[in-house]
């Protein structure tokens, strides 16, 4: 199993101290974070080398509000520029080697449809068509994606987040609608561990569709600072042969994950989450 990353938990830090300390701890790889245009390719491609990282995967951005990146949005313009966005990661991701981006259907921070909706028929309404919205925009990016080689891991997040897709079994439908071989599924330990009542059977459920993971404990912190059963977790991954990668994204004690990222007085968590989790996790597969 490989261990890598996701550099966005860093906010602006400087990219070669991520490849240094990630390096340093013992990672596999990193995840970077899906902003094409923030990144030197040259650069990446020769820390890569340098510190013997690879990039495996892309964590697609999508901040609520935004008129970019809601591939769920009742205006056709924004779904348009959402599926450029994505199109762009494509790109990115073929450049640095990656082979998956994440896909969150709804902007993340979007607890409801757009517009107003008072009632439970409207609500419903307007959740049925954004979804079958957010289906058609990853129809069209898969097919781009697929003829690149690039999957596209879908990912549900609790519904404190956002409020499309938020279980393991949710997003398999949000595939199956799609319809595409390019389209996976990606879990996040932190977001089972709010909406899954059982996360392992949740990972049985997705099987050979679990192509990537996110790694943080269920207080989204580091591996073993909350109650999350990641021994547990590790046999199912096992079980289910999965292969693809465990990436960390623990954050600290702040509620807002973005403004957590961007907080210099935790910086010196960083070093700890990531060797105290990796080593955990190296522990607990080599039990299994």
């Amino acid at each position: 199993m490989k261990y890598s990353v996701s550099n966005w938990i860093y906010g602006d830090e400087p990219l070669e101290m991520t490849f240094k300390r990630l390096s340093e701890c013992g990672f596999d790889g990193v995840e970077l974070m899906g902003e094409p245009d923030r990144y030197c390719l040259s650069d990446v491609r020769q820390l890569c080398d340098k510190y013997g990282l690879e990039v495996l995967s892309i964590a697609g951005m999508y901040p609520w509000p935004t008129d970019e990146r809601d591939l769920a949005n009742p205006d056709p313009e924004v779904r348009q520029r959402a599926v450029a966005y994505l199109r762009k990661c494509v790109d990115f991701a073929l450049d640095v080697g990656a082979r998956l981006i994440i896909v969150v259907p709804s902007a993340v921070g979007k607890t409801r449809p757009v517009g107003e909706h008072h009632d439970d028929e409207t609500w419903e309404d307007a959740y049925q068509k954004e979804w079958a919205y957010a289906v058609e925009s990853v129809r069209e990016a898969a097919g781009y994606a697929g003829e690149k080689g690039i999957l596209l891991a879908i990912e549900p997040i609790n519904r404190y987040e956002t409020y499309l897709v938020n279980t393991a079994e949710q997003g398999m439908r949000f595939i199956s609608g799609v319809g595409s071989e390019s389209v996976k599924l990606h879990l996040d330990t932190f977001h089972m561990n709010i909406e899954e009542s059982d996360p392992t059977r949740a990972v049985r459920l997705a099987g050979d569709l679990l192509v990537n993971v996110h790694i943080s404990d269920s207080n989204r912190q580091a591996v073993g600072r909350g109650h999350f059963d990641f021994g547990a977790m590790m046999k199912v991954l096992k079980e289910i042969g999965y292969g693809g990668a465990l990436t960390l994204e623990p954050l600290p004690p702040v509620p807002d994950p973005y403004i957590a990222m961007r907080m210099k007085r935790y910086s010196s968590l960083w070093d700890s989450y990531a060797r105290e989790s990796l080593q955990r996790l190296r522990d607990l597969e080599r039990a299994v």
